[in-house]
């Protein structure tokens, strides 16, 4: 009994653990590589900045992106050079909102000869380092110069029900799904830890309880029943921490956050759009 409360202990710790494992911010996909859709006729460009300051860093952020900008037209950069840009550079006009904090974006063009482009900033992100901020500013830019409406990417660490009945199938199922591999491990190891006890602590309750049948020492026959009703105590045990580790699993991973990901539309739900009779219809289609 000591040794499967031990075990207990250890499990919960262990999900303790994974939880703060999993508590630190994250970086936004597109610093890790992965871009959102596009939506327009721009590309993509990441730049990097580095600075005492969140200003200084995100100002070293757009030189990067000017250096890029003119290696890719084939023209050379340098400090006087960015300076003349910025100082050369006009709005255009068009803006939208960013995000929740209404924040106003702008695309910028770029009119030089043989350098000719657009960029807009369309996310940001940067870390504490010991000598100020690392930032990381995603961009989207047209090398040709012509025109674009800025797309701001959404995100979200949430993922619904889909996580949830993934855990309800097979315990750590939706964690996974969700990015969450540690607590994903522990879920699904906890759930078959306790499964795998209650088989044996059953297994075991039945040993004795054939033993104490075929017994015809009254002693040793209570001897047996008395080990058989531990073992009942134990399994019974393992059955509820089974159930409550099941439980617990799904509900984690229906209302937990998820790794930062793209709010994006469902496969199998799309808008569609037609015409008849110079009249446009938009209506929602869905894939079952």
């Amino acid at each position: 009994m000591n040794k499967f409360c031990l075990i207990i202990i250890l499990y919960v710790w262990g999900c303790v653990w994974a939880q703060s494992q999993n508590s630190h911010s994250e970086r936004l996909p597109w610093v890790k590589g992965q871009f959102p859709e596009k939506k327009g006729n721009f590309e993509y460009m990441v730049a990097r900045g580095s600075g005492s300051t969140i200003a200084e860093a995100r100002e070293n952020a757009l030189n990067d992106l000017l250096i890029d900008l003119g290696n890719n037209a084939g023209v050379s950069v340098n400090s006087s050079t960015i300076s003349e840009i910025k100082s050369q550079m006009n709005f255009d006009g068009r803006k939208t909102d960013y995000s929740e904090d209404n924040t106003s974006v702008s695309t910028f063009k770029i009119e030089r000869e043989g350098f000719n482009a657009s960029f807009s900033k369309a996310s940001e992100y940067y870390e504490r380092s010991r000598t100020g901020y690392e930032l990381w500013a995603l961009y989207e830019v047209s090398k040709s110069g012509a025109s674009f409406k800025p797309y701001i990417p959404e995100y979200t660490d949430q993922y619904g029900m889909r996580a949830a009945w993934r855990s309800a199938i097979i315990p750590g199922w939706g964690q996974f799904h969700k990015g969450k591999t540690g607590k994903g491990i522990f879920f699904l190891s906890a759930e078959v830890a306790a499964v795998s006890s209650a088989i044996f602590f059953e297994t075991k309750r039945s040993d004795n309880v054939r033993k104490s049948q075929e017994a015809t020492n009254l002693d040793i026959v209570k001897e047996y029943r008395n080990r058989a009703d531990n073992w009942e105590l134990y399994r019974n045990i393992a059955i509820g921490t089974a159930a409550g580790v099941y439980v617990w699993n799904v509900l984690d991973a229906g209302l937990s956050k998820g790794k930062i990901r793209y709010a994006w539309i469902p496969d199998n739900l799309h808008l569609t759009t037609s015409n008849y009779n110079d009249m446009c219809f938009y209506g929602v289609g869905i894939n079952f």
